[in-house]
């Protein structure tokens, strides 16, 4: 019966894919803060050289937020992020390169798959 449960509970539930977004400058940014944490998930990304200068930008629901970043340990910014089903859309920056990293599928749009190839 738990198995019937999940299984249907897996089939029925809605399921969105928000767009993820880089966030990415010349400078290090420190002190993440968020207006909304139940629409965005904000965190550095941590490289190799340890530069802290990019930020992924995770949607979890629909809305319109800010989040700001400390940039070099002087200068506040502040980011407006509206987030649909479709996509995620921050406001330029002056000094900032914003990335979509994963659009999703819409509905109605249809791809084809090769055929497997068989001797």
């Amino acid at each position: 019966m738990k198995k019937l449960l999940i299984i249907c509970s897996m089939l029925f539930s809605p399921v969105f894919a928000y767009q993820d977004c880089i966030v990415t400058t010349d400078g290090k940014l420190t002190d993440i803060s968020i207006e909304n944490n139940k629409l965005v998930d904000v965190y550095p990304l941590v490289t190799v050289m340890n530069e802290k200068n990019t930020l992924i930008v995770h949607p979890l629901s629909e809305g319109s937020t800010r989040f700001c970043v400390l940039k070099n340990n002087k200068n506040i910014v502040m980011f407006n992020i509206k987030i649909t089903k479709n996509e995620t859309i921050i406001d330029e920056v002056e000094g900032f390169v914003i990335l979509p990293i994963d659009k999703p599928f819409k509905d109605d749009e249809r791809f084809e798959l090769d055929k497997p190839w068989m001797n």
